[in-house]
């Protein structure tokens, strides 16, 4: 009796450990489309587009009818997914500024790989650039998205058609052997090309021809497929027209499908909430690595789902935003929290805080439980914080009385402030300026106006004012900023201070390697120091995947030690490059080429090159410059002249009328010199 119930234990361990093992080996492919409404899918019963390829593919899966973000952000949330912890848990909480430890949280990738699994991934957004620490765990990382001259970090993308090729390739090669992929794409991320569901049909045409790939390749049948968003779009239904700074269901609520080899327990749904941190363990469940009770696969009871965004404290000095969302009840906390039933108001419209009080103070209590998002922000490395008090900043960042005001009811001023970016874009400088001391006279926490005045007093040439915009933006600021760091290096560096830009760019050196070393290199060639120069640009060429703009840096190097013909070459490596990566121009290669020309006394060259430059980037006053420079010295002043006079019509500000000063000033040309100074 004994040994028949000895086996009788032993079958259905057995039998469970199978059932456990199921799916054991399984190709695993995560398709990530960046910034996806759920409720604009076909498949959730939008009926204002088709997406037939993602229609087929929820057609095979499970879909899941209320999944969640915990973060409105890119990078945090992917982290999430990835890691099965919330931003709380792994310390990513903004798209810039942070760098995931994998050490301390070993992601997807990492537990697959060391499974025997080959790991490759290919993503379209610079947000989730490999320095970001996210690209730990993949062999294969394939994020080569070219770097603008300027703007914002989230404006650094490439089409998920160029992101496709990249995929198309690494697969092929691993098709027959276990492997995991993480393929993510931008499109509909703003700027919207024609429009938000325009942007929708092009990621469902992409994920289409990624599922015609994986069917091609025999995979499709046996894999194991998650297809979800990283996070929604505000679409102005409460005031956002995009994304990061509130935390309604239209930011919030993502596509979630989870295909199983063989289709198993295709075309069904799940309608409990479910949050996106519960991906990892449902994948490493499945496989039978490592089981989990918050496998999306079983019937688990419900818990409500964290959310949060640090982005409006951070970036716009209002206060930080966190949620709770359960079966029914969505809270807000903030200066005024909120409470929605999501089951009858999917839309948020009617706030029931005061009207139903027992879920209100049931969620709120819950809430409680969570770290607070204030003491994530007072915390900054030592070494940091010894370097910045030696530059004369306060070492420790600052403790805020008082409440800080609530997005809702800032998000109004979003639009005086995107004005004021607007005539930054403009090359409406001067007009910029104003708008932005005004806007931070009655706001000194807008971190990013801080940035973009210093940025735009660079541009105008007024280097003093610049300096001094950053040293009281970064004095200032609640956490340190690398990118206020770099932005104060260079306003030192334009400003003939290159020591003090060292000390700077060496305090971004950690979180931001690219953009440190490129403004080392540009400080050690100031500094005459071009093998420590040489050395810093090609350390920033390898930290960022051989951007083009890294390379042309190199060239600059070279020109400066006097290798005029190396120079060349490395100019062309660069254009190599950015063709690689579609870039229709890229920022001051023509112009380089121009200067190097004319020192090589090619004048003719080094015209056609300066125009070119002007052409394809209007707002690089060097060029015209130098371009007026080359026509003096070949003796038409005409020209000359008119070359400046369209400088300043493309800019108009007094930056371009003080270079026009001193380009004149240069040659003797006092008279036409003292014209342009009357227009400052």
């Amino acid at each position: 009796m004994r040994r028949a119930l000895v086996l009788f234990v032993f079958l259905i361990a057995a039998g469970c450990a199978k059932e456990r093992a199921t799916f054991r080996g399984a190709p695993v492919i995560v398709i990530s489309v960046d910034t996806l409404r759920s409720d604009h899918l076909p498949a959730y019963g939008y009926k204002g587009m088709q997406t037939p390829h993602i229609d087929a593919l929820r057609r095979d899966a499970i879909l899941f009818e209320r999944a969640y973000s915990h973060c409105p952000m890119t990078l945090p949330s992917h982290v999430s997914i990835f890691t099965g912890l919330l931003p709380t848990e792994h310390g990513v909480r903004n798209n810039v500024g942070y760098r995931f430890d994998a050490a301390k949280h070993p992601p997807l990738a990492v537990t697959l790989h060391g499974n025997g699994y080959r790991t490759g991934a290919a993503v379209s957004s610079y947000v989730l650039r490999s320095e970001t620490g996210i690209a730990q765990g993949f062999e294969s990382y394939d994020d080569a998205i070219p770097v603008a001259a300027a703007g914002a970090v989230s404006e650094h993308q490439r089409s998920g058609f160029e992101t496709l090729k990249a995929a198309d390739a690494w697969l092929g090669q691993h098709a027959s052997e276990p492997f995991f992929y993480f393929f993510h794409i931008y499109e509909p991320h703003a700027p919207y090309s024609p429009s938000y569901d325009g942007e929708i049909a092009k990621a469902d045409d992409i994920v289409g021809r990624l599922l015609a790939r994986l069917k091609e390749l025999g995979v499709y049948d046996k894999a194991l497929i998650v297809f979800l968003s990283d996070h929604g779009e505000g679409l102005w239904q409460h005031g956002e027209d995009q994304h990061g700074i509130l935390l309604y269901r239209e930011s919030l609520q993502v596509p979630l499908f989870v295909k199983l080899p063989k289709s198993v327990r295709g075309n069904t749904s799940v309608a409990r909430p479910v949050p996106l941190a519960d991906v990892a363990p449902t994948i490493l469940d499945a496989l039978g690595i490592a089981g989990s009770d918050r496998s999306l696969l079983k019937d688990a009871k419900p818990k409500p789902i964290y959310a949060e965004t640090l982005y409006p404290r951070i970036h716009l000095g209002w206060s930080e935003l966190r949620s709770l969302i359960d079966e029914r009840w969505h809270y807000i906390d903030g200066p005024r929290p909120e409470l929605y039933d999501v089951l009858h108001d999917a839309g948020e419209t009617r706030d029931v805080s005061t009207i139903e009080r027992r879920p209100y103070a049931a969620m709120r209590q819950t809430m409680a439980t969570y770290p607070s998002a204030i003491e994530s922000l007072q915390v900054i490395d030592p070494e940091d914080a010894k370097k910045l008090a030696a530059l004369g900043y306060v070492g420790t960042p600052k403790n805020r009385t008082g409440p800080l005001p609530n997005p809702r009811d800032e998000i109004a001023h979003l639009d005086e402030i995107k004005m004021a970016f607007g005539l930054a874009d403009q090359r409406r400088y001067d007009e910029a300026v104003l708008v932005f001391r005004r806007l931070l006279q009655r706001n000194p926490r807008l971190s990013d106006v801080w940035s973009k005045l210093g940025e735009i007093l660079v541009e105008s040439g007024r280097y003093p004012e610049a300096i001094e915009t950053y040293k009281t933006a970064i004095a200032q600021a609640e956490r340190f900023s690398p990118d206020l760091a770099l932005g104060l290096g260079f306003a030192y560096l334009k400003n003939e201070q290159p020591q003090e830009t060292v000390q700077h760019a060496e305090l971004a050196l950690s979180t931001n390697p690219r953009e440190a070393n490129e403004l080392l290199a540009r400080a050690f060639v100031e500094l005459k120091r071009f093998p420590d120069a040489e050395r810093c640009a090609r350390t920033a060429i390898e930290a960022g995947d051989r951007q083009p703009t890294s390379i042309l840096l190199l060239a600059e190097v070279q020109r400066a030690e006097g290798n005029l013909n190396g120079a060349l070459q490395t100019i062309e490596e660069a254009e190599r490059r950015a063709n690689d990566l579609e870039v229709p121009h890229l920022y001051g290669i023509d112009y380089l080429r121009g200067d190097i020309l004319a020192r090589l006394d090619r004048p003719d060259e080094a015209i056609v090159a300066f125009r070119r430059e002007i052409e394809n980037a209007p707002q690089h006053l060097q060029a015209y410059a130098n371009l007026a420079l080359v026509y003096i010295i070949v003796g038409k002043t005409a020209e000359a002249n008119a070359t400046l006079e369209q400088m300043a019509k493309a800019n108009p500000h007094r930056g371009a009328y003080a270079l026009a000063a001193k380009t004149l000033e240069t040659v003797g040309d006092e008279r036409g010199a003292a014209r342009w100074r009357k227009k400052m």
